[in-house]
């Protein structure tokens, strides 16, 4: 028993220790088993990634070689081990999950600009007479974006607030006061 806990701490150990590596230069990737299953598929077929497994082994094998040395029987060795590899897999999966969540697309959301203040860089005409253009800073990035007035004409380099996002590519501002 020995020997299968000393190959699957050995080998599962060297895959996570590469992987780990791979990923520090930018090399690694998602090296999932999942193949054309969908997008849909199950959890249960999520955990079969060599991520996955290699985290099993590593630990089903170096809590069997850990147990081993206190005299235990075979099947609570074996249990032992099991459960180690399972807690480590669930453990792995979770946190896979939760960075699974951390993405960005990037694009700006103009309704994030309601309530901010802008600079007319281009004349805002009165209402129904066509667009000017402002200059916001929405999520960290100064963006020029279309804008119509709600009352009254508003000048180049005015300081107005945005007050709504119509059609999602217009602000509609109002000088402030």
């Amino acid at each position: 028993m020995s020997t299968l806990f000393l190959y699957c701490a050995a080998i599962g150990g060297t895959i996570l220790v590469l992987q780990f590596l791979m990923l520090l230069l930018g090399v690694g990737g998602d090296h999932s088993l999942e193949g054309d299953v969908g997008h849909d598929q199950s959890s249960f077929l999520k955990l079969f990634s060599l991520q996955a497994i290699s985290t099993f082994a590593t630990f089903f094998g170096l809590v069997g070689l850990g147990t081993e040395g206190l005299h235990w029987s075979t099947p609570a060795v074996v249990g032992a081990a099991t459960l180690a590899g399972a807690a480590a897999l669930a453990f792995v999966a979770k946190v896979m999950r939760g960075l699974s969540r951390l993405h960005s697309d990037g694009n700006v959301d103009l309704r994030n600009a309601v309530g901010h203040a802008a600079n007319v860089y281009l004349h805002v005409p009165p209402p129904g007479q066509g667009h000017g253009r402002v200059l916001v800073i929405v999520q960290g990035r100064t963006i020029e974006c279309a804008a119509v007035s709600r009352a009254a004409a508003i000048p180049t380099g005015a300081e107005v607030r945005v007050v709504a996002c119509r059609d999602d590519e217009t602000l509609v501002v109002e000088p402030i006061a």
